[in-house]
């Protein structure tokens, strides 16, 4: 019988040196179960992070347009049994060094829709996933930080389309004895994916007037847009906008701060710690990628969590998040919006809530105000941001009703997803039409066996 190939991308990061003990009884347990093992050390690889310019549906259909190391493993995981993810748990999600290769997972997916469990997702590219397992290392016990790991790990498997997947969480702290019992267990286990509630129960509710928001303190936001799409008008970028000139008008000084590959140098992060200082009020605004975080907001906030362990928390500071996703449902979002609410109460920030945004695509870019967007799809965006607007100048934190505002646009949610899955389809055939691509093409399998 052939050994099984085994892929391990190690997101370990180059200060967790308390990690390589614990990969290698994860390394001995599979060899011990007969794994041929291919491991991936994430921090010493030359990788871009994912830009959602989508030419690798568009333009080289199944290849990421950059001509890195995420080539060949993105073509090691096709042609694997196995894949392993491996990483720091960091504030519920993965390690910048991992989501910067997991956001770029989307040239494994096809660019068209399908509804699974009553949820839009994209087909898989490949007819054959490999087995998706996912381990995660706390440094101490924090068994909700772990249940987000874990469904992030799941609803990662949603989309991977995997043969079966199992996720677990250790300590850094397990002996080697009881890290390769927990393995062993691991290797047998297939977990139940987590659709629809098991998702949606991890939206944070809306916080309390008075329970976690009071001072407002300096009246100064700082609007930080984590859409990778600096070239052109993104939907981040238009919603951080239109809620960042509410603010602006009610007497609010203001600044905004777009993420960047600068954030990978010391003078980047520097710039960024610095106009975290100056606010009063983060606003943390961005896209979601593969159902969390994108890398550079995800280095943003290990920047910031870093310093502010450094230097001290600051209680007084607060942050807002907003998410939207490219697929119609609000509850999508949900894990990336716990990971930040995880990550300002490990930071030191008071939360102030966040709002969620399904089918963000339908916004493209455009201005809210602007006369192609005058339709019911933005006005309740608007009123979301109006309202969550006045709250926020007051040093309250987003109402309740805005978040239920904008998770709904007044069309009947099945008529919506309809439209949304049939345009979005449309419009991916008619772009890559445009750089010769057509709809066979588009489902290329450049990487298959």
């Amino acid at each position: 019988m052939p050994e099984k190939k085994v892929v391990i991308l190690d997101g370990a990061g180059s200060g967790d040196t308390d990690l390589p003990p614990i990969l290698d009884v994860l390394c001995q347990v599979l060899q011990a179960d007969g794994a041929q093992l291919a491991t991936f050390p994430l921090r010493d690889m030359k990788l871009a992070h994912c830009l959602g310019c989508f030419d690798c549906w568009l333009k080289t259909p199944g290849v990421c347009v950059e001509a890195d190391a995420g080539r060949e493993i993105a073509k090691a995981i096709v042609r694997s049994d196995v894949t392993v993810l491996f990483t720091p748990v960091t504030f519920g999600g993965y390690s910048p060094e991992l989501k910067k290769m997991v956001d770029r997972f989307v040239q494994l997916a096809s660019p068209f829709f399908r509804i699974y469990e009553g949820e839009v997702h994209h087909p898989p590219r490949y007819a054959r996933m490999p087995r998706f397992m996912v381990v995660g290392v706390q440094r101490q016990p924090d068994p909700p930080e772990a249940h987000i790991f874990k469904t992030l790990a799941g609803r990662n498997a949603i989309n991977m389309h995997p043969a079966s997947y199992a996720a677990e969480v250790v300590l850094a702290s397990d002996g080697p004895a009881a890290l390769r019992r927990r393995f062993e267990s691991l290797l047998a286990r297939s977990d139940a994916l987590p659709f629809g509630d098991a998702a949606a129960s991890l939206m944070p509710a809306p916080v309390i007037p008075g329970s976690a928001v009071e001072a407002a303190g300096a009246r100064r936001v700082l609007l930080i847009v984590g859409s990778p799409k600096t070239k052109e008008p993104s939907t981040s970028g238009v919603l951080g906008g239109y809620l960042l000139d509410r603010l602006k008008e009610r007497g609010w000084e203001t600044e905004s701060l777009t993420l960047r590959a600068s954030l990978n140098r010391p003078e980047g992060q520097a710039d960024l710690l610095a106009s975290v200082e100056r606010a009063g009020l983060v606003l943390l605004v961005f896209p979601l990628y593969v159902d969390a975080l994108p890398y550079l907001v995800t280095k943003a906030l290990a920047v910031i969590a870093a310093h502010r362990r450094a230097v001290g928390e600051r209680s007084s500071q607060h942050l807002m998040a907003i998410v939207n996703s490219g697929f119609p449902e609000t509850h999508q979002n949900s894990i990336a919006l716990a990971i930040c609410r995880e990550f300002a109460a490990q930071s030191g920030f008071a939360w102030a809530g966040g709002l969620a945004l399904g089918g963000g695509g339908a916004i493209g870019g455009q201005p809210l105000t602007g006369p192609k967007r005058s339709g019911p799809l933005v006005k309740h965006v608007m009123g979301a941001l109006d309202m969550t607007s006045a709250a926020l100048a007051e040093g309250l934190p987003v109402p309740a009703e805005a978040t239920g505002m904008i998770a709904s646009n007044g069309i009947p949610f099945v008529l919506w997803r309809w439209l949304y899955m049939r345009i979005g389809g449309r419009g991916f055939v008619k772009l890559a039409a445009r750089n010769g691509i057509g709809k066979e093409k588009m489902l290329a399998q450049p990487y298959a066996a």
